[in-house]
């Protein structure tokens, strides 16, 4: 058996159980990780998408896709819906590295080389965080690799379909976060530009495709427009400005302070690397002449760099849309570099692999922190249940509010629709009108009296205390009400929460 024989005999080998190695990972990973602050929105928009019509019955802050794709699974697994979720979004990880490591084969890349560049980006921090907690950035992430194989093979394979198919897939993406706006808009721009090769049929397909993708918002929109343009648009441009500020935290909003912190980000895994390596590399000098391929990664590059940067302030999960073009362009150098001499294409391997360890490290820890204590995601299931059982015994009922649903979900109990968006509206709920708030079935402090009309058997606790930074805690204000309505406190079995209870319908 030759050397060429067997080299391809061994990846054919490797592959698969790497796969299996990515599948425990991200598996313990989404186990390991302790919840994230942003995770109650999105936990609790799917939780009430399986009940009620988004938008016009709950405010949402996020476009639609990703709440309603993720519902069934409040449905069906009701006592375990955060892992459930958050074994679910492990899959669009795993499912996200598949299709790039497609996409470069489709491109031409070698075996070897596409499966380093799909793994660096895996290795990435902020692709290890958003494979962890469920937040909508790793279901776009998916949909836009699919995109982008959709076009590298309308571009190899001169099929017309796939442009319809890349334009719906970015389209979707867009449909489940606004920050890949961008990234839709580059691969819309290559299409055009490259017009003059392939005519105006691709171009009119990858638009009825992007149309097509947008389509859900554009429902959402039309069964409650003003709560979608306050929770898609207008929350977003105004809500963490507003919350900084009332903080004494403006200054992390400066334009210097948010491009040092995606630096930071980029910097936590191989991205800041590679991306110096690729301003290096001769094919980026040249960009008119090379293969359209090459030329698509460009295009993408460019637009998941504005989308990574357009979002106030920065944040690790941000950069979600430079990974998949970076993963492809990735490819191709490695491949040029093992045509220059195997030992460039090592040194460059090693260099990579090295620049990954930072994107490693925080998943690292807390994945031997879950072997030592515990997974955190189901000790704080266990929490919900306890919480469950605890309201019903005491009270015979099972409604209860709280900023922080994520730690209910699993309980059994009957959410609050007007806590759908977690602390976010809350905490900033001067800015927006009481008599809006009301509309939009949105709770802001001044109408935190109207819970009086039908008062919660329960309110959740001690998870909004502020932090050194933001140290304002949107929690005294529903420790206040508990408090004046003499409802009984009982502490969380993770000793973090305080659960008061309104024990006095019991004695009537």
């Amino acid at each position: 058996m030759g050397p060429a024989r067997l080299k391809l005999r061994g990846a054919t080998l490797l592959m698969p159980a790497m796969a299996v190695l990515a599948c425990l990972w991200f598996g313990l990973v989404a186990l390991a990780t302790p919840f994230d602050h942003d995770e109650s929105q999105y936990i609790a928009g799917a939780y009430f998408s399986a009940r009620l019509l988004i938008y016009r019955d709950f405010l949402y802050l996020q476009p639609p896709l990703h709440s309603w794709l993720f519902a069934p699974l409040a449905l069906a697994f009701p006592a375990q819906t955060v892992v459930a979720m958050r074994l679910a979004t492990a899959a669009c990880a795993l499912g996200t590295l598949c299709l790039l490591f497609a996409a470069q084969r489709v491109a031409g890349i070698s075996r070897w080389s596409a499966l380093i560049a799909a793994g660096l980006m895996g290795a990435t921090a902020a692709f290890q965080f958003t494979g962890g907690v469920v937040r909508n950035d790793m279901l776009p992430t998916l949909l836009a690799t699919t995109g982008m194989w959709a076009m590298l093979s309308a571009l190899t394979m001169r099929k017309r379909s796939f442009w319809f198919i890349g334009g719906l897939c970015f389209g979707l993406a867009i449909t489940a976060k606004l920050n890949f706006i961008p990234l839709g808009a580059a691969a819309g721009g290559f299409v055009l530009l490259d017009r003059r090769r392939h005519g105006w049929r691709p171009a009119i397909g990858f638009a009825l495709g992007g149309v097509s993708g947008i389509l859900p918002a554009i429902l959402a929109w039309a069964m409650a427009p003003a709560a979608f343009l306050y929770g898609v648009i207008t929350y977003g441009a105004t809500g963490p400005f507003a919350w900084y500020m009332a903080n004494g935290a403006g200054d992390e909003l400066a334009l210097g302070e948010k491009l040092g912190d995606l630096a930071k980000y980029l910097w936590r895994g191989p991205s800041l690397v590679a991306l110096v390596m690729l301003a290096g590399h001769g094919w980026m000098r040249g960009a008119h002449a090379i293969e359209p391929e090459r030329r698509l990664a460009l295009w993408l590059i460019g637009g998941g760099l504005v989308g990574a940067a357009l979002p106030t302030p920065s944040q690790l999960q941000y950069i979600m849309p430079l990974l998949p073009p970076l993963g492809l362009a990735l490819g191709h150098m490695l491949d040029d570099a093992r045509r220059w001499r195997d030992i460039a294409f090592a040194a460059m391997a090693l260099v990579l692999g090295l620049a990954a360890l930072p994107g490693l490290l925080p998943t690292g820890r807390h994945v031997i922190a879950m072997a030592r204590h515990g997974s955190p995601v189901l000790a704080a299931a266990a929490n919900a249940r306890w919480a469950g059982a605890q309201v019903r015994a005491l009270t015979g009922d099972d409604e209860v509010v709280s900023l922080s649903p994520q730690q209910l979900v699993d309980g059994g109990l009957a959410m609050d629709r007007r806590f759908a968006a977690g602390p976010f509206v809350y905490r900033t709920g001067w800015t927006m009108d009481k008599g809006d708030a009301r509309q939009m079935n949105a709770m802001i402090p001044a109408t935190l009296g109207d819970l009086d009309r039908d008062p919660p058997e329960a309110i959740l606790v001690g998870y909004e205390k502020g932090t050194r930074k933001l140290p304002l805690r949107p929690d005294d204000s529903l420790i206040a009400y508990a408090r004046k309505r003499a409802y009984r406190m009982l502490i969380m079995p993770d000793g973090v929460g305080r659960l008061y209870v309104r024990t006095a319908l019991r004695k009537r």
